[in-house]
This record gives structure tokens, sequence and C-alpha cells, in this order.
């Protein structure tokens, strides 16, 4: 099937895709979905005290990003911004460490939407080993044109999928 994309919309046609790391939350009847990866602390991550340098996190944040959007919302990265010549880059990003998260421990990310705006998704990211809370961050990302990097209106079709990670109150 051959869709012709819609210029206003930045031709954005969204798939699902095999089984997702998808978390339900329900509260007073609301339904919210907690997306969630878990990632190994490598060597790689670490300093020479075989604690996590906070840099990676950062780095970690966004790998999280990528895969909510390809997994969940149905949008990789490449066809985004390779095709479609958008993308959402980091506007704010601010982290509190609980806890040190160190070399061959399992880190899980999970997240929510905070706050759905007209081109900017605010994250609420959480990172847990073993349940216990490690870090919670705050996470801004906004949409823009590759071409004139200038803000645009989050599509439709992408908002109603972030819609359904928007954190029950």
């Amino acid at each position: 099937m051959c869709v012709k994309p819609d210029p206003r919309s930045h031709g954005f046609s969204l798939s699902s895709r095999g089984e997702q790391p998808i978390i339900e939350l329900r509260l007073a009847g609301r339904v919210s979905k907690i997306f969630s990866v878990e990632r190994p602390i490598r060597f790689s991550h670490c300093d020479p005290a075989g604690i996590v340098y906070f840099a990676h996190f950062f780095d970690m944040f966004n790998a999280a990003v990528e895969d909510w959007f390809e997994q969940a919302l149905g949008l990789s990265f490449e066809e985004m911004h390779m095709r479609r010549q958008v993308g959402f880059p980091v506007v704010n990003t601010q982290c509190e460490f609980l806890r040190v998260c160190r070399l061959g421990e399992r880190l899980r990310i999970e997240f929510t939407v905070a706050r759905l705006g007209h081109s900017s998704v605010e994250l609420d990211i959480r990172g847990k080993v073993g349940g216990e809370e490690r870090f919670r961050a705050r996470h801004k990302i906004a949409m823009m044109s590759l071409a004139t990097y200038r803000a645009v209106a989050i599509p439709e079709e992408l908002r109603e999928k972030m819609q359904e990670f928007v954190a029950v109150a």
C-alpha cells in the first residue's frame, strides 16, 4: 500500500512492531502506559572505580527514547531523521542521582510523558536496579524540521500514540 505523505504532518504514518516493553498503570479507571527497557551496565559505562560515569546516563536516556519511538510509537529514528527530515533534539534535561550504579548491574529505565505540548514532550524518567530507584530525571525534547531548524507541531497520529504514555494523575 502506498500512501502519499501530507506535507503538513511531515508524512507520518505509524506502524506497530512485535512485542513492546510497555507496562500499563491503572489508577481510578484511567490507564497510562510506562515504557521500560533494561540495559546491562558495561565496563565502557564506568570510571576506574566501577561506577557509571554520570554523562553515560544521558546517552542511556537518549537510547531509551530512541527505543520508545521505534518500539512503542512505530517510528524509527532512521525514518524520522533521514527520510522525513525531522528530529526531536533535547531542549532541557536534568537528573537527580540517588545511588550509584555499578559494573555488572542491570539498569531498568522506565518513563512516562509528564507533559505533552504543541511541539515538545517532557519525559519523567526513573532508573532502577533490582527495583531500587537509582535516579530520577526530566528530559524535554521538541520536534523540529531539519530543513529549517524550527519547531514544528507534533502530527496528530504521533501525538495520539504519545498520549497513551501521559502519566495518570
